[in-house]
């Protein structure tokens, strides 16, 4: 009964895997029977038809109703289960999205920016109580350090105002620029450094150009040797505006209109980066989001760090960390961002204690991206406590018939509200059949036989 009882508390989705062959075997089975990435997905749909059933119809309902357009991802228990691409990269020309389609993450960039600061603090080049005029001596503001940027406790003036005000080039400005347009107006900090949280792009500004001015490197070029490139991200990049050297390769943003649609058009606030300019894909980010399990290549105990909320100099918790914002859903901690720049909205919502992962992009401006996460979270929350029959599957896979017969034995006599759906099961079968896993398949065609002899659902 404790296997049971340890099986009934997990998800179960260990022969799920849609990155790696699974290694899921009895001692029966050779290594033909062993599932592929594509078998693994495969057979999530068959067995979680129930659920991803709803978060279709969820994706569909927002589309048809509410204007969503964009891509979602589901994952579950670090599974991906469901990926859906709704609506158009261009709805006036009606050009579809994909899966592939790359989006402005908007302020979900902030985490990446803090992770490359992170980053540097691994290589000992800099410490967060450091002060900020260290490493840009050229700005007027002083006791303000990396910790209260990353925190947005530093209450440094909003840079869109003096670029707004002040820029009249005809290119973009950058990072440096900014930087120059700070020094030269000298406009007043907001508050004593520490003293309150006020949210502020600026200050992600200047972290940004921290790791620029530490590393010799472009924000991009940083990120991309650093993380990007080792983790596989390669629809994932930092574009600016004033950079003639990276290829424009996301989708454009538009607002929704009452009757259609209008194109945006890039902004000279498009130039800096650090606040916003990663662009990426929602299969990037599910990259991203595993690598953050890992330790790589972020160490675990500055990742534990960047998730622990702020505090101000009067006490004050503040539910902000380094790049990631913090709230709780269903009594469990979230670690997430949202982000709303020139018609995108996206989120990035992580629930470490399950390990399921919602993420939403969009490319329309319509305001729907947080109702959708909300329904999201309620459709994966309110599933059936107990699904026996994924239960049973996993049992028979995992460590063979007789332990599959023996534990539905014991669930029948155990709990009175145990069923197993045999036509479930046959499709699971049947599929493991077709993808020439015979001996596997012939195992669970067994269990249907004694699940249709007894009479069961």
């Amino acid at each position: 009964m404790k296997k049971l009882l340890k099986v009934s508390l997990v998800l179960l989705f260990a022969f799920f895997n849609t990155g790696n062959s699974s290694q899921i075997s009895s001692a029966n089975h050779n290594e033909s029977e062993i599932l592929t990435g594509f078998e693994s997905l495969e057979l999530t749909k068959i067995v979680e038809y129930k659920l991803l059933r709803n978060l279709d119809s969820v994706a569909e309902l927002y589309a048809m109703q509410k204007g969503f357009s964009g891509n979602i991802l589901v994952a579950i228990d670090g599974f991906n289960i469901f990926e859906k691409s709704v609506k158009y990269s261009d709805p006036i020309k009606k050009s579809p999205l994909t899966t592939s389609s790359i989006f402005q993450l908007a302020s979900v960039s902030k985490q990446f920016t803090a992770a490359a600061i992170l980053l540097l603090k691994s290589d000992n080049r800099l410490e967060l109580d450091d002060d900020l005029t260290k490493y840009i001596p050229e700005l007027p503001y002083k006791n303000i350090t990396i910790r209260h940027l990353l925190h947005h406790t530093a209450g440094l003036p909003n840079y869109m105002y003096l670029v707004d005000k002040y820029w009249s080039k005809e290119h973009h400005p950058d990072n440096d620029d900014v930087i120059d347009l700070m020094a030269k107006y000298k406009l007043p900090v907001f508050f004593q450094p520490g003293l309150r949280f006020d949210y502020s792009n600026t200050g992600y500004v200047m972290l940004a150009s921290v790791v620029e001015r530490i590393s010799g490197m472009s924000l991009n070029e940083f990120l991309q040797r650093r993380i990007f490139s080792p983790l596989g991200m390669k629809n994932t990049y930092v574009y600016s505006s004033a950079d003639t050297n990276i290829t424009r390769r996301q989708t454009d943003g538009f607002l929704a209109l009452k009757r259609g649609y209008s194109r945006i058009s890039e902004t000279k606030n498009n130039g800096p980066v650090g606040d916003k300019g990663v662009c990426s894909t929602a299969g990037d980010l599910f990259i991203w989001d595993q690598a953050l399990y890992s330790g790589s290549p972020i160490p675990f105990d500055l990742i534990e760090e960047a998730f622990l909320p702020a505090k101000t100099k009067t006490g004050k918790e503040v539910a902000y960390g380094y790049g990631f914002r913090l709230r709780s859903a269903n009594a469990q901690p979230v670690i997430y961002h949202n982000g709303v720049w020139e018609g995108f909205r996206t989120n990035f919502h992580r629930y470490p204690t399950s390990r399921n992962t919602i993420i939403v992009l969009n490319n329309t401006s319509t305001r729907v991206n947080h109702e959708l996460v909300r329904q999201i979270e309620f459709v994966i929350n309110n599933q059936p406590p107990h699904d026996y029959t994924k239960m049973i599957i996993n049992i028979s896979l995992e460590e063979g018939l007789t332990a599959a017969i023996e534990s539905m034995e014991e669930l029948k006599k155990t709990y009175t509200d145990a069923s197993f759906n045999f036509r479930t099961i046959m499709n699971a079968a049947e599929f493991l059949e077709k993808s020439g896993k015979p001996i596997k398949a012939a195992e669970l065609k067994t269990l249907v036989d004694l699940l249709t002899g007894n009479k069961g659902s």
